[in-house]
């Protein structure tokens, strides 16, 4: 989520990331977003040969400050969804809803 503030400035690249075309996006930007999906999805997925493409593109620190940054959205995604939170309704509308998705723990 992004503050109202910037959403103008940053719909255009949402809108890449969103429709699955990275296009527009440097190859940086790119390769950043595909490193938070495959982090958030399966972070098995970060096989040899996808790192030594962000390796082509990224300094060893930045790598870390990526991954670092990734998996602290990540867990804040996760929190927030477990906890079933709301907004504080200034900026965003008040009633999020929260899919429940079937698993193992209820078949």
């Amino acid at each position: 989520m992004r503050t109202a503030a910037v959403s103008g400035d940053v719909r255009p690249k949402e809108d890449a990331i969103l429709s699955g075309d990275y296009s527009s996006l440097a190859l940086r930007e790119a390769l950043a977003v595909e490193l938070a999906e495959r982090m958030a999805m399966d972070p098995h997925s970060v096989d040899d040969d996808f790192w030594a493409k962000l390796s082509e593109a990224f300094t060893e620190e930045e790598v870390v400050e990526l991954v670092f940054a990734t998996s602290i959205f990540n867990w804040g995604n996760k929190f927030n969804i477990t906890m079933r939170l709301d907004t504080d309704g200034v900026e965003y509308e008040k009633g999020m809803e929260y899919k429940v998705a079937p698993t193992f723990w209820r078949r």
